[in-house]
């Protein structure tokens, strides 16, 4: 009958189940046919089973210990370390200046860097190049020292190893970068800039940085065309640079510096100039007919005003400084010779009121002389100090 039904494709898996609950059962009903050897068999076998599964979830557990071992080893541990400290090599190359900001004291800078060290832990004699995650090997984490605010990287962290265990590492960075600004000489000032990397946890003892030689080119260098439109770059240099924050820290570390000085051709035409154009305005005051009182007084009065507003135009270009840069000397004297205008022109006009007319008409023409010549050894001094 169940030939039968295996035959009509009626034999389902619930009739299958239940003949051979029906075997087994059978089974129990004669007890006989289980020999106590059967039975004590069993057990070694199952014995035996559990053993084996025992020891080899113990040698996959040994072996993923040792495994995470090397692999923390490796990423903790320097390459030689036993040998004195580490030698990385370095290039920078500063693809752009995008800007250089007095007021908030930093610049915005796009570098391209190049790290090379060897390990001989991840050599592969007779294989090719092969790149692998930087997280999963030894790498300096360098870190910009002096960046301001986020520091994007465009290049993925993936290095570069080669068959004999050199390991070279390309990173982008993009963003802003502090440094401090001494602007007593402004606008006939110069600069240097530093852009500074750190190897974090790294003291200048473990790890020596030195500067890569590559086309002739040594540690690094800058783009001839960069987006400074009032910079120009003077000279530039790649240096090993420990990071010192304070005495007891020493953080190895490298440098790329580059000197930019102002072009004061620009500050002449916008500021100079203009200013210029003001205070020789408030000398049309001693020009004027001594009996168009109302004339002189306001032509020296809305000078005044003017100089007020060129001032505060000044103030936005600069950071609050505690200090005057020769800006300042520059404006706040040409301020006060446009104030001392407005004191003679009220004087002479007090004097021809008084009838003391000759003697007003000499003032006026001393100070046609006299302003003028100040106002030029002023512009001397500010032009060559």
């Amino acid at each position: 009958m169940i030939a039968k039904m295996h035959r009509t494709g009626l034999f389902s898996a619930f009739q299958r189940v239940v003949i051979c609950t029906m075997i087994i059962a059978g089974a129990g009903i004669f007890p006989a046919s289980l020999s106590s050897a059967d039975k004590a068999t069993d057990k070694v076998v199952e014995k035996a089973v559990e053993e084996a599964v025992e020891k080899a979830a113990e040698k996959v557990a040994e072996k993923a210990a040792e495994e995470a071992t090397e692999k923390a080893e490796l990423t903790a541990r320097r390459p030689d370390e036993w040998r004195g400290p580490t030698k990385v090599h370095f290039l920078v190359f500063v693809l752009d200046i995008d800007d250089i900001d007095d007021a908030s004291q930093s610049f915005a800078a796009n570098v391209y860097i190049q790290l090379r060290w060897k390990d001989r832990r991840l050599a592969n004699p007779g294989g090719s190049t092969r790149q692998v995650q930087l997280a999963e090997i030894w790498n300096p984490r360098v870190l910009l020292a002096n960046q301001q605010g986020r520091v994007s990287r465009a290049l993925p962290e993936i290095a570069q190893v080669d068959p004999d265990g050199t390991v070279i590492y390309r990173q982008r960075y993009t963003g802003n970068l502090s440094q401090p600004l001494n602007l007593s000489q402004f606008p006939m000032d110069k600069h240097s800039f530093a852009i500074h990397f750190v190897a974090a946890g790294y003291t200048y003892d473990q790890l020596e940085f030195s500067p890569d030689t590559r086309s002739g080119i040594h540690g690094g260098s800058i783009s001839d065309d960069l987006s400074l439109p009032v910079w120009m770059v003077v000279s530039h240099e790649s240096l090993v640079l420990p990071y010192t924050p304070i005495e007891v820290i020493h953080t190895a570390g490298f440098a790329f510096r580059f000197e930019a000085e102002r072009y004061v051709t620009y500050y002449i035409w916008q500021l100079i100039l203009p200013l210029a154009v003001v205070v020789v305005m408030s000398w049309a005051a001693f020009w004027v007919g001594r009996e168009n009182v109302g004339v002189r007084i306001g032509v020296a009065t809305s000078s005044i005003l003017t100089m007020i507003a060129h001032r505060f135009v000044l103030a936005s270009l600069l950071p609050r400084l505690p200090y005057m840069t020769r800006m300042d000397y520059f404006t706040v004297g040409s301020t006060l010779l446009v104030f001392m205008a407005l004191i003679t022109v009220i004087f002479t006009s007090f004097l021809a009121g008084k009838e003391y007319d000759s003697l007003a008409h000499k003032v006026d023409i001393s100070a046609r002389i006299t302003f003028p010549a100040i106002f030029l050894s002023l512009i001397a001094w500010f032009l060559y100090g």
